[in-house]
């Protein structure tokens, strides 16, 4: 058996995310299903993406899926122990938060939760499509868990969430989960909403993630909720009380190339509650989809008031999605120059602090053409980032002002290149691309 996470975790404390990050949400620490992983190594429409990760795919490179949850107890692979107590520690010893997952639509087929409460999982209509439902060892159709949208997951049994003993089933996990983290990333939180629930099963759900949130906060008050959730349903979510939820529709309009909506958001002052990301491990790598303006768009990024999701590998420039049910892949060679940007930028974000003042600087637009402009300054360290989001090329001068003086030259983050500069009353001269970004410190 491989290293137990908690051990790996110790010798590798010095990597550049974890010092950098506040939070770190660790994904599949919890019990996998044997009847996924068989369900994994079976399913063709998954070997692509394996076979792509991995050459040879032996079987025990397939470990099954991190979201069908056998139990909420550690996974062999990440603790010897029956909880995450020392995993938890070693967080705290770093002065880093621990964020886990909490599934709430669903667990996965083989669950001992189905043997000891078998009316709390949704048995399924008799017009369920067969994809849909499976028979359980005791007698029972069960419906699988699925959204509106698509088909199910096979290796998951979906929650009743028309039985109220559901809700209390759910506090009495959070309640062990509390214990052990700082907060959880609750997956496809929309799901378990009524409306959600009764439109893709026909039936009334009583549950109440308002209720919820309440009970486990009386216990644990500074315990923190996240939600991944997509539809428009963001502001919903945000009402029943989660901190932050998943804002998709930003990553969206970045992939498909809608700058001046990309802009408007940036310039929107109510981003603090928005959890922001170029890839995570449902999406394809940052570096792949957005490839040169990966690092650029990950600039634009750093000056958004929001919540950062930066997921492993991003800083290596990584290509290759890894699918979630798999431990063990070929490695991939690091991109030199998203290393080096990563470190750069990674360093410069971990200077913030909680007075770290974010404003725009004072420009008039030069020839009427406006370019997106932000400033970050935390004491006296400013970082100017400057982004063209038009299609012709800009240029100007930025007036000299708080944080903003001259300097001889000016090296942008974002390409490594040094610019000097000329001593001019008018202030700092800048020349962009369309769609170029440069970040400069102070």
């Amino acid at each position: 058996m491989k290293e137990p996470l908690e051990r790996a975790l110790s010798s590798n404390q010095n990597s550049l995310p974890i010092l950098w990050a506040d939070e770190i949400w660790l994904m599949g620490v919890w019990k996998n299903s044997p009847k996924s992983q068989t369900i994994a190594r079976r399913m063709p429409e998954l070997q692509p993406g394996f076979q792509a990760t991995k050459h040879p795919l032996l079987p025990e490179d397939v470990y099954g899926s991190p979201y069908s949850i056998f139990s909420y107890t550690p996974d062999p692979l990440v603790s010897e122990y029956d909880n995450l107590t020392n995993v938890y520690k070693l967080i705290q010893k770093w002065n880093k938060k621990l964020i886990l997952d909490f599934v709430p639509n669903h667990m996965a087929i083989d669950s001992p939760i189905v043997d000891s409460n078998p009316d709390f999982f949704l048995k399924a209509d008799t017009s369920a499509k067969s994809k849909n439902s499976f028979q359980h060892p005791n007698g029972n159709v069960y419906a699988h868990g699925r959204d509106p949208y698509f088909d199910g997951w096979t290796d998951t049994i979906q929650w009743d969430f028309s039985n109220p003993n559901v809700e209390n089933k759910h506090i009495q996990i959070l309640f062990e989960i509390a214990k052990q983290c700082d907060g959880v990333r609750c997956d496809m939180a929309m799901l378990p909403l009524p409306e959600v629930f009764e439109k893709t099963h026909g039936k009334k759900s009583v549950y109440d993630w308002e209720r919820v949130i309440r009970a486990v906060r009386k216990n644990f008050p500074h315990f923190k909720f996240y939600a991944e959730v997509y539809w428009g349903m963001e502001n919903r979510l945000l009402e029943l009380g989660f901190d932050a939820t998943y804002d998709k529709s930003f990553y969206d309009v970045l992939k498909e190339n809608q700058l001046s909506s990309v802009s408007q958001s940036l310039n929107d002052n109510s981003n603090l509650r928005k959890i922001r990301f170029l890839e995570n491990h449902d999406e394809d790598r940052a570096k792949h989809i957005f490839g040169e303006n990966s690092e650029s768009y990950f600039s634009l990024l750093a000056t958004s008031e929001c919540i950062l999701l930066f997921h492993e590998g991003q800083e290596k420039g990584l290509t290759r999605k890894i699918p979630v049910q798999m431990i063990c892949t070929d490695l991939e060679i690091p991109n030199p120059h998203s290393e080096e940007f990563y470190k750069l930028a990674l360093g410069t974000i971990a200077k913030r602090n909680a007075d770290s003042k974010f404003y725009l600087p004072n420009y008039n637009e030069f020839r009427g053409v406006s370019i997106f402009m932000k400033a970050i300054q935390t004491g006296n360290h400013t970082e100017l980032v400057l982004w063209n989001h038009t299609n012709s090329e800009v240029s100007g001068r930025i007036p000299f002002q708080e944080g903003i003086q001259f300097q001889t030259s000016l090296t942008d983050l974002v390409s490594g290149i040094e610019y000097p500069q000329t001593k001019s009353e008018e202030g700092i001269y800048f020349k962009l691309r369309p769609n170029q970004v440069q970040w400069f410190i102070f």
